[in-house]
């Protein structure tokens, strides 16, 4: 798939995307590129933009996919978006996931860019993405690395760790691949584990009959 990532900025959009470096920029936005490219799917009918509410994805996805589904605890930024983009294929709920009764089995793709490592608890959300992807669907995952370059890289551009980066991307892949085999792994902005700032992974959901 070309990996196209729309750039529309907010006054409340995370920072980074944003940032006065052209270097945070381009990684944060490139990054979510090369994400995206990692896609597989068969169908683009139905995606999930899990964590989505800052709307960065939302113009890109509404592009590619028939139907997108947005939700996150605050949706204030997306629905902006959404309404002021004319994006009339893209839905957004405010929530937690497994409260919404979702229909299970029904997407195609479920994008979690930098939103796993907040969530405390983790398998019982794994579980819930689980029974939302369609046999055969994916899961994309972008998250933080937490190694040393990561660590420089807040240092040298002044940010700091926020209290709720609770999982590294490997404990993350760890968890996750219990309920979901590893499809593809990269590590960005360079292919290498202890210079990469981010892991890439697309995960999939084994199809009826197979395992």
């Amino acid at each position: 798939m070309e990996a196209l990532v729309a750039r529309l900025g907010h006054e409340d959009t995370p920072r980074v995307y944003n940032d006065r470096s052209v270097l945070v920029r381009e990684l944060f936005w490139r990054r979510l590129g090369a994400l995206l490219s990692l896609s597989r799917a068969a169908a683009r009918n139905r995606v999930l933009d899990f964590g989505g509410g800052n709307g960065v994805l939302a113009p890109t996805l509404s592009r590619l996919y028939r139907e997108v589904v947005c939700v996150d605890l605050r949706t204030e930024i997306v629905e902006e978006l959404v309404r002021s983009e004319g994006l009339a294929n893209v839905s957004v709920h405010a929530g937690e996931l497994a409260a919404l009764g979702l229909p299970a089995d029904h997407f195609d793709t479920i994008i979690a860019a930098d939103v796993l490592e907040h969530i405390r608890w983790l398998e019982p959300l794994v579980g819930e993405l689980h029974r939302l992807l369609a046999p055969g669907g994916e899961l994309l995952v972008s998250a933080p690395s937490e190694n040393r370059f990561y660590e420089l890289g807040r240092r040298v551009f002044g940010y700091t760790k926020p209290e709720d980066h609770y999982h590294p991307a490997a404990f993350i892949e760890a968890t996750v691949t219990r309920r979901l085999p590893l499809s593809r792994r990269r590590y960005f902005p360079v292919d290498i584990p202890w210079l990469g700032a981010f892991s890439l992974a697309r995960f999939i959901k084994a199809e009826e009959g197979r395992s």
